[in-house]
């Protein structure tokens, strides 16, 4: 399917709270050292745990509670960068393009260098050596294919260190 877009867009500052929901608490419990034995492993069941769910949950709510002022406070601030490129892969590699024309006549604008996997497989199971650009219609398949790229970071944490 085609992208809505081509090319990049910046998200100078993104809200954070948009962000909260999507937080993984496993790594913040696993710091802490805290886990429940099955089936009270993870969040939120971690706090059914009879040995760890008190501290687990006083853990988190201190957690909740620095968030929400950092948040408030504008202490932190999220960016991230996300694009879609027409590609195509040709062998081990990936080119990209800035225009959306098909079939791709012009000179890529950035190539992708892949590497096949390494490690050595049984001989008998018959699996591939992937690489990434085995995801990438073949520049020589017709097909119309898009690369998407993304990337994202939390600034502020280095000044309340």
């Amino acid at each position: 399917a085609m992208s809505a877009f081509i090319g990049a867009r910046v998200f100078e500052d993104y809200d954070l709270q948009k962000l909260v929901k999507y937080i993984d608490w496993k790594p913040f419990f696993d710091v802490w050292q805290l886990r429940g034995k099955y089936p009270n492993r993870g969040f939120p069941k971690i706090f059914n745990d009879q040995t760890v769910g008190a501290e687990a949950k006083k853990v988190y709510n201190d957690a909740q509670n620095m968030l929400h002022k950092l948040i408030a406070e504008k202490k932190l601030q999220a960016k991230g960068v996300l694009g879609f490129w027409p590609a195509e892969s040709v062998g081990d590699d990936i080119h990209l393009f800035a225009e959306n024309v098909f079939p791709r006549r012009q000179e890529p604008v950035a190539k992708f260098f892949g590497l096949r996997q390494q490690a050595e497989k049984d001989s008998s199971s018959g699996e591939p050596y992937c690489c990434i650009s085995d995801f990438i219609a073949p520049k020589d398949s017709g097909i119309s294919d898009y690369l998407g790229l993304f990337a994202v970071a939390c600034f502020g944490a280095e000044k309340l260190s």
